[in-house]
């Protein structure tokens, strides 16, 4: 029995935008030290995972991106597994544990996407070998967090009976709540959001879809090797994980993640992660500032003089092409804003 990472590298991360494009995503730029998110997310997990046994599921258009990357890793170039579209979550995953499964049927994956900052890698990996001995005795194993706000855009666990340290049985997942829906589950302490970082056996997870989406199983088991993946993939629906299998699933396990966790889905995010000055402002740029507290700014553009006065809780980011000024708590409509460019075409996208 072998254990197997699934890196999940296809997204175009549009919250990031405009330093993230759809031609260069947020997972293959350097947002936090001399990284990228990729290079950082190999690196979390190789004293954990054999270079040969790390997969990296995308999309076509990156391939060249992450042949580059991963070569300092040795990853191997058919370890580099291309879906012809974007189908979301589970067919990303599925695909990969299905053309593992071929290889060993015995294998244990780890799943995990390329935009979390997790700053103390030993309680990392300390929390990743509890999930492995989960994910060896049948179980589809996630990681928890304590949440310390009612976020719309995170899964929330509540926790059943206990197994043993930090781990748990899963009673139920939720997958994005309304506001009220948070709240109300916020006030429970058996509640976790999701950390989006799984461990399980592949028999298992196919098992699973059997069960709760026996269409889906049906194309996902034709492929036998890389050469069928565009005979059905155009058969298949996108869907996520979360709602797929999370919010179905009855054979859940929890771990409470001992290591600190951040999704770096978007510049506010970000900035919680930032060294700020004694006015709580991230400045990561040439600039001048007045009178300005809880203000982020970021320029890609080394020629650009940025001055701020008397702003207050609000993102600029600067590119070659696009400024961005947004106001903190709106930063999720980002997402909705690059879509707007997109109708337009807009080539800053």
């Amino acid at each position: 029995m072998s254990n197997y990472a699934i890196i999940l590298a296809g997204g175009i991360g549009s919250r990031f935008w405009p330093l993230s494009r759809e031609c260069l995503p947020k997972q293959f730029l350097r947002i936090i030290g001399k990284d990228t998110l990729l290079e950082t997310t190999i690196k979390r997990i190789r004293p954990i995972i054999l270079n040969e046994n790390i997969f990296i599921v995308t999309n076509r258009i990156y391939l060249e991106e992450i042949k580059r990357q991963s070569r300092k890793f040795r990853i191997p170039a058919e370890n580099i597994v291309l879906e012809p579209k974007p189908l979301n979550t589970l067919p990303a995953i599925s695909l990969c544990a299905q053309i593992i499964s071929l290889k060993d049927n015995q294998a244990n994956l780890l799943v995990l996407p390329t935009d979390h900052y997790i700053k103390n890698r030993l309680e990392f990996k300390q929390d990743i070998l509890k999930a492995q001995n989960l994910a060896a005795k049948g179980f589809l194993c996630l990681m928890g967090i304590k949440p310390d706000s009612p976020r719309l855009g995170y899964g929330y666990i509540k926790t059943g009976g206990k197994i043993g340290q930090s781990t748990f049985y899963v009673k139920s997942f939720q997958e994005k709540p309304t506001l009220n829906r948070a709240k109300s589950l916020l006030k429970e302490k058996d509640t976790f959001w999701n950390a989006g970082i799984f461990y399980f056996k592949p028999g298992v997870l196919l098992r699973e879809i059997k069960i709760h989406l026996p269409g889906f199983y049906r194309q996902i088991t034709k492929i036998k090797d890389k050469q069928d993946i565009k005979k059905v993939w155009y058969k298949i629906k996108p869907i996520s994980i979360d709602y797929g299998l999370l919010e179905r699933s009855r054979n859940l396990v929890m771990i409470k993640a001992q290591f600190d966790w951040c999704d770096l889905g978007s510049w506010n995010t970000l900035c919680s992660v930032l060294l700020k000055d004694s006015k709580n402002n991230v400045i990561l740029s040439d600039s001048v500032n007045l009178d300005s507290s809880g203000i982020f700014v970021y320029s890609h553009n080394p020629q650009h003089l940025i001055a701020t006065i008397g702003l207050k809780d609000l993102i600029i980011a600067d590119t070659q092409d696009a400024l961005l000024v947004c106001r903190k708590d709106k930063s999720q409509e980002i997402k909705r804003l690059v879509e707007i460019l997109k109708k337009k075409r807009k080539k800053c996208v």
